[in-house]
């Protein structure tokens, strides 16, 4: 394969951003009103679980991208575009793909990532033991092929039509700092970690040897934790966090009116989920869970919990996805009158106790637990609700410990298929919902058929039955699209967030 065959193969995807030569970009040249140095300080609603990309749980992602590069990264128009990786090329046969990295990109040890540190995080990401999240994301990519000291193959079990979107959150880990990554991090981003006191800050320096030179602006960011979304507004208001992430959904017509810059996520990324635990008796009867998801008063939510800001959604992908079909939204929305038939036909609803877990990781999801809490009880279901900080919530959500759980998941953005990677729909023993034994076999093999063709039309039919199929086994029920709102303070310049809600601060700076 030729360096012109691989150019013209990604002009599409990559256009004018592949560098010619192999060279690194040229140093960026301060812009005229932009000043260099300074700390700012970032307060976030919950703490980081751990400093390890491949823990792709909601705590730890929107900072990742303050540590690590990815292969790719996508525009907020959802264009993909390099990041370590130069260029890439896609296999006729759909394969294999290879990915050609950045020459002299620096690792936070002193090393340098190529082909070899590429192939040894698609190894540790193959291990369940430190695959994290994204182990099942690359289960059938079969193996990885180092061609020169720059380029990788990457084979595949079947065709992925979807494998940009399948590596947009892998996060390229330093070899060196595979043992101590959850504590302490290590990768080739524009800032290294210098010190995580878990439950009150986490401080980041900037990397003077990374790869885009002139970059970051920032000396440090120190991240703050406020467990209690008031004082973190407080801190705000007060300027005593530069940024506050993020703002409760009903505060922000007030703050606005104050003066205060409240800033939406540039493409709506996350829904509230109610997940329920299939292997729970009486919740192990599908006419119970969907009785449940018809209980749900989602309007209600938005009304009087998110202030007016998201809106209710019934779906796990967003009315612009090929994968949406609008006929489902009143076929399995709000319908009390038919779930409390359906409870009265299973022989259920009466003297049934469910355990009820959701967490702090938002402001919003105890209020919420509470209105699904009366939503049940006038059927008959009483939930018991707990809720704990994020690092305590984590652990039992995942060993299924639990009948419910709200929590908020990721949307279908960069592909309609990325729904996959929220811990609800996981294809294996991994899903909580379907702890140990995996989802049902006419599921994963549904969202594996979409990968059997080629036929775009084909696939979003395909996809279409996946998502009816979900809906009515009920497992996971969306409940409202969640609106990150970050407050920025008077001095903040170049704040950046990607589609996939991880803040960008290389570029930002302090006009103070």
């Amino acid at each position: 394969m030729t360096r012109r065959r691989l150019l013209a193969l990604t002009a599409g995807a990559a256009a004018g951003a592949v560098l010619p030569g192999g060279r690194l970009p040229a140093p960026r040249v301060l812009a005229a009103a932009e000043k260099r140095g300074g700390t700012l300080t970032v307060g976030l609603n919950t703490d980081l679980v751990s400093l390890d990309p491949n823990d792709i749980v909601f705590a730890n992602v929107p900072m990742f991208f303050q540590v690590y590069n990815y292969l790719v990264k996508y525009t907020t128009t959802l264009q993909a575009r390099p990041d370590l990786a130069e260029f890439w090329d896609v296999a006729k046969d759909g394969l294999s793909v290879v990915f050609r990295l950045r020459d002299g990109v620096r690792t936070h040890s002193g090393g340098t990532f190529g082909a070899d540190a590429l192939i040894a995080n698609f190894r540790r990401t193959k291990d369940k033991a430190t695959g994290g999240g994204l182990f099942s994301r690359l289960a059938d990519w079969e193996a990885a092929d180092r061609l020169d000291a720059r380029t990788v193959r990457f084979r595949f079990a079947h065709p992925h039509p979807d494998y940009l979107a399948q590596i947009a959150r892998w996060g390229m880990v330093d070899p060196a700092a595979f043992a101590t990554v959850r504590n302490k991090g290590g990768g080739t981003g524009p800032y290294r970690v210098q010190e995580w006191a878990p439950g009150d800050h986490v401080t980041f320096t900037r990397f003077d040897g990374y790869w885009q030179q002139g970059l970051p602006l920032l000396d440090r960011v120190v991240c703050r934790v406020f467990s209690d979304p008031q004082a973190l507004e407080n801190a705000f208001q007060a300027g005593t966090v530069d940024v506050a992430h993020t703002i409760v959904n009903k505060d922000v017509a007030r703050l606005r009116q104050a003066g205060f810059e409240i800033t939406p996520a540039p493409v709506p990324n996350e829904y509230y989920v109610l997940v329920i635990n299939t292997r729970r008796p009486p919740l192990d009867n599908i006419k119970v869970r969907q009785a449940i998801q018809l209980l749900v008063d989602r309007a209600a939510v938005v009304r009087t919990v998110l202030g007016g800001v998201g809106r209710p959604v019934v779906q796990m992908v967003t009315p612009a996805s090929p994968g949406y079909d609008p006929k489902l939204d009143a076929e399995y929305g709000y319908n009390a009158a038919k779930a409390k038939q359906i409870l009265a036909s299973a022989g259920a609803g009466r003297n049934v106790r469910l355990n009820f877990l959701t967490s702090t990781s938002t402001p919003e999801l105890p209020q919420i637990a509470q209105i699904i809490q009366a939503d049940l009880r006038q059927a008959g279901l009483d939930a018991n609700i707990t809720i704990h900080e994020p690092a305590q919530y984590f652990p039992p959500y995942f060993a299924g410990n639990f009948d419910l759980s709200l929590s908020f998941l990721t949307l279908a953005t960069i592909d309609p298929t990325d729904f996959t990677i929220s811990s609800a729909f996981r294809t294996d023993g991994t899903n909580p919902a379907w702890i140990q034994v995996g989802p049902p076999r006419e599921y994963v093999d549904g969202l594996l058929g979409l990968n059997t063709t080629s036929d775009m039309r084909e696939r979003w039919t395909r996809l279409r039955g996946v998502i009816r199929y979900i809906l009515e086994q009920a497992w996971a029920v969306p409940v409202a699209l969640r609106l990150p709102t970050y407050g920025l303070g008077k001095a903040v310049q170049g704040f950046d967030v990607d589609p996939q809600m991880l803040i960008q601060l290389k570029g930002t700076w302090l006009n103070r």
